[in-house]
């Protein structure tokens, strides 16, 4: 079953949150010629892998920037009124998976996740004014009695699914269909520039049914990486849920995959609060160093996690996430 409100909605942006609830989305509130709307932008999957593909696409030089600079402020049903606006990954020629990159939801550093990506540009748009979004996706409501929580207008109404909608197996695949994928396209009116952006997750196969949208394939064994991303030294495992007493059992396992010893002098880890473990010695070729997290302010929660791995320059060189249910038991190692 297709979405059934695949609609590209033309507004400026002009608040923006954030939440972070077991889906964090990034929040944004749109004036649509006067109308209150928000849009839902996931920033990380329900599932793992849980950090989103990302692929900012700039300047944006599609055919359909035509049609999107002529249509009225609002929301255009693109099924019904203009299905010539519909975006497709697979087989619109728009967007390729190996072109994308991992966007992890929340890291410490500078432009390294998607908050970093997103936020800049849209609270500039709101600073100016002059930033009109396109947004692809699903539209909800107008629910005449609900107030948004987010921004409390009324009624409750906006878009999600800003997202690739094809391709998911399991729970997910009752909204597959081609010709129905999410984006956002941005204008800035001052530069008369555009630009785009697509988000995916991982989990999403790029081999589909041109009529359902269904997964042909599975998704690559493989996911693209982040630009800071060192293959040679990874992170394989965590003990996250020591047996009591917790305190000072934590570790975490390392693998160096390269045929050259590596230097840890100037790396650290990470949790997702910004702790931080600074890391030292070396690893040898082809082994695995378990680091204790014993004395140090880093933490790795029970419930819902992450772990960074960054390098000396101050690059995410490897991130894993977790949810409760993929913790292993007491005093048992989870492996990545």
């Amino acid at each position: 079953m297709a979405l059934k409100n695949y609609v590209v909605l033309k507004g400026r942006p002009t608040a923006l949150a954030l939440d972070d609830d077991d889906s964090p989305h990034i929040e944004v509130r749109m004036d649509v010629d006067g109308v209150d709307f928000r849009l839902a932008i996931n920033a990380r999957s329900a599932i793992s892998p849980h950090d989103l593909l990302y692929r900012k696409q700039d300047p944006f030089a599609h055919p359909i920037v035509a049609g999107l600079r002529a249509l009225p402020e609002g929301v255009t049903d693109i099924r019904g009124e203009r299905p010539e606006l519909a975006l497709d990954y697979v087989r619109g020629d728009i967007v390729e998976r190996a072109a994308m990159s991992i966007a992890p939801f929340q890291l410490d550093g500078p432009a390294n996740d998607l908050r970093d990506y997103l936020e800049p540009v849209i609270n500039a748009g709101i600073t100016s004014g002059e930033l009109v979004i396109y947004a692809f996706g699903e539209r909800w409501g107008p629910e005449a009695d609900v107030v948004d929580k987010y921004f409390g207008f009324l009624p409750g109404t906006g878009v999600h699914d800003i997202h690739m909608n094809q391709g998911p197996a399991g729970r997910f695949s009752r909204y597959n269909g081609p010709n129905q994928d999410g984006a956002l396209v941005l204008h800035d009116t001052a530069r008369d520039h555009w630009s785009a952006v697509y988000l995916a997750f991982q989990s999403q196969s790029w081999t589909t049914d041109p009529v359902t949208g269904d997964a042909l394939h599975a998704p690559p064994e493989h996911p693209p990486t982040n630009a800071g991303f060192k293959p040679s030294l990874s992170i394989v495992a965590a003990l996250i849920n020591p047996a009591n007493p917790e305190e000072d059992r934590e570790t975490v396992t390392l693998i160096n995959r390269s045929d050259t010893i590596l230097s840890l002098s100037g790396w650290r880890l990470m949790d997702d609060e910004d702790r931080a473990h600074p890391l030292a010695g070396e690893v040898v070729a082809g082994e695995t160093l378990r680091v204790s997290l014993a004395g140090s302010p880093m933490r790795l929660r029970n419930k819902r996690g992450a772990i960074a791995l960054v390098d000396a320059d101050g690059a995410v060189a490897h991130r894993v996430g977790y949810e409760k249910s993929e913790i292993a038991r007491e005093a048992w190692t989870t492996v990545f």
